[in-house]
C-alpha cells in the first residue's frame, strides 16, 4: 500500500500529493509559437491542441475529445498537451496573454 492509498485522500491538496511522489510532476511552460505552429498546420493534432488549449483556458468549455486520444499523438503533440495542461501552474502566466493566445488559436480554426 503506498503512501497516497493509507492517507485521507480528501485532505490531500496538490503541494502534498507532489510531496509524497518518488519524482514530482514537472510543469513545463508553453511554448505558444509552437503551439500555434502545430494548430495551423491542422490534422488531429491541430484540432486536439487546439481544443485542449481552449478548454483549458475556458474552464467552462467542454474537452470534446477521448484523452485516449493522445496515443494518436507524436511526441512533440504530447509534450504540448501537457504544456497546456499546465497553463496555470508556471508562475508568471498572464491572463492578458492567454486571452491572446487564444484569440490566435480561434483565428486558427479552434472553437471558443
Amino acid at each position: 500500500m503506498n503512501s497516497l492509498t493509507s492517507t485521507n485522500r480528501s485532505a490531500l491538496n496538490l503541494d502534498d500529493s507532489l510531496l509524497q511522489q518518488e519524482t514530482p510532476v514537472q510543469f513545463l511552460p508553453l511554448d505558444s509559437e509552437l503551439l500555434l505552429k502545430r494548430i495551423k498546420d491542422g490534422g488531429h493534432s491541430g484540432k486536439f491542441l487546439a481544443d485542449a488549449f481552449i478548454s483549458s483556458y475556458r474552464t467552462q468549455t467542454l474537452f470534446k475529445h477521448s484523452l485516449g486520444e493522445i496515443t494518436r499523438l507524436d511526441l512533440e503533440a504530447v509534450r504540448l498537451f501537457h504544456q497546456v495542461l499546465h497553463l496555470r501552474f508556471i508562475s508568471g502566466w498572464s491572463d492578458a496573454f492567454l486571452y491572446e493566445l487564444e484569440q490566435k488559436v480561434i483565428q486558427l480554426g479552434g472553437e471558443s
